[in-house]
């Protein structure tokens, strides 16, 4: 291997004047251009591999997000219209497809566990692909390709992914800026988007220039979709020393048997030739300075080639796609992280030392993929998977891959939505017809649902170690599972009483609504990153931000159960003739509607529905107070002061404050059923803008969980719900629900039912 790399140096050192003299006799100007657009791998290399995220840039001093390329005519390229990126040899900043047909490999589960450092955290490469895509497109898949068949595509065979529509771009104004036709669907192909890379790079830099907050959504969108085209070349040029080139297209045997080459191969890697480099340096060496004219073909097939491999090792830049560990003295001293991507070892001959194994198996799994060798190809990914787990133990030894892996491919979260939504649908219909099967089939189908609500929870603590709540992703489901398990046990209370499955339909709206909110905020990309440092102890977590968020979850179950006492108030009894003229229940003596009859029922349930409202604000205030005190000590550790009227602090102080004046009022009867509902769902928006509202200000020492687009949608909400609240007032003001309906085939007011208990809500 020592000779390898020595030859490799003889060979590049010789092949420099051939190079040189080739490139001044080029037109420089169109090779600048590529160059300039070559430097974002530089750019990112010194942030050590940050890439931009999906919500666009969060530099503050002025500069492109890390791994932004400066792409324009001002950088020596084509007038703006043509191809950007035209320059000897190549069209397009991917590979033109070459005269052997790629055969894909289906199936690439063998690199699900490929080690993959991103974003500070060592993540299996099933994770990284589908965080890649959902970056890019906003989905977990494309058509039938999985996530990590689309990644496995862009990796070993760039050629093939230029057509793909995997660039959501969610404003049409930024299509047409672009001059692309919009989509229905809203994504795009790279190979139409390159041909605008100019126009992009020019309002990039304008909406780069405006302060984050300035910026209007069309700005931010430019900088999220231009951020994204430039992961995709990142990772595209990942293996490029390993694949095929035109540029070294070998055509006399003769070069081939010197060279020690493949038979029958129309085209060679830069990883073919370097591995035997000492044959090409020998015959550099014996040509000296005899010009062109005096060469042999062989020696000028051999020029060509070197002069080929000096450029290339030129731009051996790094992609974010970082497997490889180094050792963390050599990292510290290279300031690069502790994992480094495939070319920065290729571009440093000294390294194939101890890496020449590893960087074999990747270029055997490359030809693999491309020529269909599926045998091949999971042999080569698993015995690079297993070199790492004995190269890397120690690391790789903290982690929770097979864990990991499992979760991202069963989506725990997505099963645990679809069974809620069954859960719900069953608890209309038994409402509906008062089966007794009905009610257990919901109470199963739920209780399934939240099985496996919980078993993804638990395997996010084991996989980051920590409590699931330190995103605000993260929130949506625990919040979800708190506020499920309250409204189980009221369901458990009231299992035999008229409020009967009360307490298992706010639990499926619940997790309905919760969990595609959190579905929502998954599809922005990665959930599991690292924590910013002010989030960084497990004790504060775990205490802290565990009481806020069980505040969040009793009074938003509050709000729900409030939702349903006033749809059940302004919902007109029904009443059956012949049921009531002889004093029965209309449900069989069930106990679902009373022992007087509906009318009577209904009375008694709208109490039982008012006794949770206020049991679960009860339950809310105690831990909202508990959290916002312990928030107050932890903010005294961290930023010296117990308070500081910050935007979230306002809101978890506004929770307790409504919470009190709600039971207060209450207590002292200044309210009363209609009002505690009332005020419960207002609750909900009060909870809502302290949860994640105030996060849209962007202002504060919390303002790490920031996001945007929001708005729009909480403020439909608020609106919403305001309306809801104006709906029922005026009900009850005009007395809907007050007097009984008459069932189907029976009478408004049968013999019998005069004097019935009005269901008037108090």
């Amino acid at each position: 291997m020592t000779r390898i790399a020595n030859s490799l140096g003889i060979l590049l050192a010789l092949a420099a004047p051939f190079a040189r003299a080739q490139s001044q006799s080029a037109n420089p100007a169109p090779a600048a251009m590529d160059q300039k657009f070559d430097s974002l791998f530089e750019e990112s290399h010194k942030a050590g591999g940050a890439v931009a995220p999906a919500n666009g840039p969060t530099a503050t001093d002025g500069s492109l997000p890390d791994g932004h390329p400066e792409v324009g005519p001002e950088t020596g390229g084509p007038e703006t219209g043509a191809d950007p990126h035209a320059h000897a040899g190549m069209g397009s900043l991917l590979p033109k497809p070459g005269p052997v047909p790629i055969v894909p490999v289906h199936d690439v589960k063998a690199l699900e566990a490929v080690p993959v450092l991103h974003e500070g955290r060592l993540k299996p490469m099933i994770t990284y692909a589908r965080h890649m895509l959902l970056q890019f497109s906003g989905r977990t898949s494309y058509q039938n390709l999985s996530a990590m068949q689309v990644m496995a595509k862009i990796l070993f065979a760039p050629e093939t992914v230029g057509d793909l529509r995997i660039f959501l771009i969610n404003n049409p104004e930024v299509a047409e800026a672009l001059g692309v036709a919009p989509e229905k669907s809203r994504r795009y192909s790279f190979s139409q988007l390159e041909k605008s890379l100019p126009k992009l790079q020019e309002l990039a830099d304008k909406a780069n220039a405006l302060q984050d907050e300035k910026r209007n959504l069309v700005q931010k969108e430019v900088l999220r979709v231009f951020g994204n085209l430039v992961e995709f070349v990142n990772l595209s040029r990942t293996f490029s020393f390993a694949l095929p080139n035109a540029a070294y297209e070998v055509q006399l045997a003769e070069t081939r048997a010197l060279l020690q080459l493949k038979p029958g191969q129309p085209r060679y890697s830069f990883w073919d030739l370097m591995m035997d480099a000492q044959p090409i340096a020998k015959v550099l060496e014996g040509i000296g300075n005899r010009g062109e004219a005096q060469r042999t073909p062989m020696e000028r097939e051999i020029v060509a080639l070197s002069q080929a491999m000096y450029m290339n090792s030129q731009t051996l830049h790094p992609s974010p796609f970082r497997c490889f560990p180094i050792p963390p003295a050599m990292a510290a001293a290279a300031g690069v992280p502790g994992w480094v991507s495939p070319a920065e070892i290729v571009a440093v001959p000294e390294e194939l030392q101890s890496f020449r194994k590893e960087l074999d198996y990747w270029a055997d799994a490359a030809a693999a993929y491309r020529a269909g060798d599926q045998a091949g190809f999971s042999k080569d990914a698993g015995d690079y998977v297993g070199a790492m787990e004995n190269r890397a133990y120690e690391q790789l030894s903290e982690t929770h891959f097979p864990l990991e892996i499992l979760y991202q491919k069963s989506e725990p979260f997505y099963w645990g939505l679809v069974l809620y939504w069954f859960a719900l649908i069953a608890c209309f219909a038994y409402f509906l017809t008062r089966k007794e099967w009905m009610y257990k089939g919901a109470l199963w189908v739920f209780l399934a649902g939240y099985a496996v609500h919980i078993s993804g929870i638990v395997a996010r603590i084991l996989i980051m170690k920590r409590p699931p709540v330190t995103s605000l992703f993260e929130t949506f489901p625990f919040v979800a599972a708190v506020s499920i398990l309250a409204a189980l046990f009221i369901e458990r209370i009231n299992r035999k009483k008229p409020s009967r499955a009360i307490g298992l339909l706010s639990a499926s709206l619940l997790g309905v609504v919760l969990l595609s909110i959190a579905n929502r905020y998954a599809a922005e990309g990665d959930t599991m990153k690292m924590l910013v440092a002010v989030l960084n102890s497990n004790f504060w977590l775990s205490t802290h931000v565990v009481c806020v968020t069980i505040g969040y979850s009793a009074c938003l179950l509050a709000g729900a159960i409030g939702h349903l006492w006033l749809i059940r108030a302004l919902w007109p009894a029904t009443i059956r003739g012949d049921e009531a003229s002889r004093g029965e229940p209309a449900d069989g003596g069930r106990g679902v509607l009373g022992p007087t009859g509906e009318a009577g029922g209904k009375s008694e349930r709208l109490k039982e529905i008012s006794k949770m409202v206020y049991g679960t604000l009860c339950f809310g205030l105690l831990f909202s107070f508990i959290g916002t005190v312990l928030g107050g000590i932890w903010a005294d550790q961290s930023w010296g002061r117990f308070w500081g009227w910050d935007p979230k602090e306002n809101g978890a102080l506004l929770i307790v404050i409504w919470c009190i004046i709600l039971l207060h009022a209450k207590q002292w009867g200044y309210i009363r059923a209609f009002g505690m509902a009332q005020g419960a769902v207002f609750g909900a928006i009060v909870v809502s803008l302290a949860w994640f509202g105030v996060n849209l200000l962007n202002v504060g020492l919390h303002s790490y969980g920031f996001t945007t687009g929001a708005a729009t949608k909480l403020f439909s909400y608020i609106g919403g719900e305001l309306s809801f609240m104006a709906a029922t007032a005026v009900g009850v003001k005009l007395g809907w629900g007050s007097k009984p309906r008459a069932a189907k085939g029976g009478l408004a007011n049968p013999p019998g039912t005069r004097g019935l208990p009005a269901s008037q809500p108090t």
